[in-house]
């Protein structure tokens, strides 16, 4: 059991946009690279699928996109991208897309990359660099956690969600709650996490019961701090 001074948790709150700094002159005003077009996604709907041709990346503008790999016949869920992220990250090798993509439950906006522009000009090709290595990061930071007991991993995938892709709510207690825009089930963090559903629910309910998780039937806000906080005792008790 796991134990936290945090308030009740908010209801979901209404959607703040992040500011957003200039891109590099000649770049898409809300990308920074050299975009072909704007695609414009409904709920559920694929961007592409696994084993498709790729020809170029995309960009999220908005909302949150599911990215899954078939494994035996049943889609896993590996991660979830929004604002800045890039797909179809085959493309820059001119293979075949090793995922599929589909917009989560409010629908998304993504740019087609117009690559050759991209990489010839230096501004929007270290834009596009920069969110790549952003993304590695993500990798190398998922990889660091497999070594930790699973509520801490199982902590710390939620609180790096919320930082990414929560929405700001106000707290009762001015903590700082996130609200997740997306669907998140059971079944989705034990895929994330690499461990079996109940085992995942057992987490889920440590962090309703401390204060630092709310809502039910995957409609999710937490606090990123004290999921961090969490994470630590978890490690702590099998220490």
């Amino acid at each position: 059991m796991i134990s936290s001074r945090s308030a009740v948790p908010p209801r979901p709150g209404a959607h703040r946009r992040d500011a957003v700094e200039p891109p590099p002159a000649g770049a898409d005003v809300r990308t920074g690279v050299v975009v072909i077009a704007e695609l414009k996604l409904g709920p559920g709907e694929r961007l592409y699928a696994e084993g498709e041709p790729s020809h170029a990346p995309f960009v999220v503008l908005d909302g949150v996109l599911r990215v899954t790999l078939d494994a035996h016949g049943r889609s896993r869920l590996v991660d979830l991208v929004g604002r800045g992220d890039v797909l179809g990250t085959a493309a820059l090798e001119g293979v075949a897309h090793a995922e599929s993509v589909h917009a989560a439950e409010r629908g998304a906006v993504v740019a087609l990359v117009d690559l050759r522009g991209t990489l010839e000009q230096r501004g929007p090709r270290q834009e596009l660099v920069a969110a790549l290595v952003r993304q590695m990061e993500r990798s190398r930071q998922l990889a660091d956690d497999l070594g930790l007991p699973m509520g801490a991993r199982i902590c710390r995938i939620l609180a790096r969600l919320a930082e990414r892709l929560g929405e700001p709510v106000a707290g009762p207690d001015g903590s700082r709650w996130r609200h997740l825009p997306f669907n998140l089930t059971h079944d989705d963090v034990a895929l994330m996490a690499g461990c079996a559903r109940v085992t995942a629910t057992r987490v889920l309910g440590d962090l309703k019961e401390a204060g630092v998780l709310g809502g039910n039937r995957g409609d999710y806000a937490l606090v990123p701090e004290a999921l961090e906080e969490a994470a630590d005792r978890y490690v702590w008790e099998v220490i």
